[in-house]
């Protein structure tokens, strides 16, 4: 069976954040929006957690050297740690979310405010093994909320833009830096790219999921997505030519000239004589197969009551041209969606 590069459901994503990451970007919008629903830059770290506020506050109270006496007298600094990290590790077990923690550090611990009520905290800066990292913060009987190192660096910027004092930036050097977050989760991905700049997009709250834009030394570039508590969804990335197909354009590089519409997609059909009627709504592309690279796009319409799934050689591409009813999609593990009622 031919392999595709799994990207329908982040497809599905993008198109419901399009709209919104770009007309409400980072730092824009009105107080508490942001892109995808996000809480706006600055104002908290992330939904329902404690305020940007409370948390420089309370980072003072794990100052190493503090947490080293009293109870913890004897300790030493990699005892922490080892604490540190099982209890970060506690809490993501404890709830849906692609992080295997790698290594994590109290941040901050105490009491703070939390939708007008006084809650006892603490917060971590989590570093996952796949690259990424997080701020998972305790919050007694309420839920753990989590804020990217991203996400963090992106609140920050917009601090700094609106002369605000900044909220709370990862430390640890492997999250210490947007770009190399970036360069090392496309290498866990299995896109190779070292990378030269980083935008935070935004997210989708009701899939638990955070969107980033990746530029590449040699050029290329890519939407990223990955997983925010309540989200077991393995990081992906998505090249810059298909994430404008689906309406969420790359600013930091190009998309590849024309953008791969309905439209673009019906021609190859007519180019080849085949009699389709699809409207926009009713063409969906799938992905891109890992080998042949050729993309793999449903169509609904009424000269194919069974379904028409069509391996679309763009590009210069130089593997056949091949079309399949949703059966035949479906034995080569694609399943039709615009087609519900066919295999």
């Amino acid at each position: 069976m031919p392999r595709m590069i799994a990207i329908a459901g982040l497809g599905l994503l993008l198109t419901a954040t399009a709209a919104a990451a770009q007309t409400s970007p980072v730092g824009g919008g009105g107080a508490g929006s942001g892109p995808g629903g996000v809480v706006a830059p600055g104002t908290q770290m992330g939904r329902g957690n404690i305020s940007a506020e409370d948390f420089n506050k309370l980072q003072d109270y794990v100052d190493v050297s503090k947490r080293l006496s009293g109870d913890n007298k004897g300790k030493t600094v990699e005892d922490l740690m080892k604490e540190d990290k099982a209890a970060a590790t506690a809490l993501v077990a404890a709830m849906p979310f692609a992080c295997q923690v790698d290594k994590a550090v109290l941040a901050a611990e105490g009491p703070a405010t939390v939708d007008g009520k006084t809650v006892q905290t603490k917060t971590y800066e989590t570093v996952c093994t796949n690259g990424l990292g997080y701020f998972l913060t305790s919050r007694e009987s309420l839920p753990t909320t989590a804020l990217s190192c991203l996400a963090a660096d992106a609140a920050n910027a917009a601090d700094k833009a609106a002369g605000r004092k900044p909220g709370p930036a990862c430390l640890q050097p492997e999250v210490a830096d947007v770009k190399t977050i970036a360069t090392n989760l496309m290498t866990r991905i299995g896109t190779p790219c070292t990378a030269r700049d980083y935008r935070w997009v935004g997210n989708n709250s009701s899939a638990h999921v955070e969107f980033g834009e990746v530029a590449c030394t040699d050029n290329t570039g890519y939407i990223v997505t990955y997983a925010l508590p309540g989200s077991t969804a393995p990081a992906r990335a998505l090249s810059c030519r298909e994430s404008n197909a689906r309406g969420l354009p790359c600013k930091l590089s190009d998309n590849g000239g024309e953008a791969l519409t309905p439209q673009t997609f019906r021609k190859e059909l007519k180019q080849r004589a085949i009699a389709c009627d699809a409207a926009d709504n009713d063409v969906r592309l799938h992905g891109q197969e890992t080998n042949l690279k050729r993309f793999v796009v449903e169509f609904k319409c009424s000269q194919h009551p069974q379904g028409l799934v069509a391996y679309l050689p763009l590009n210069g591409v130089k593997a056949p041209f091949e079309v399949v009813d949703c059966a035949g999609a479906a034995k080569r593990g694609v399943t039709c969606a615009l087609n519900p009622k066919r295999p």
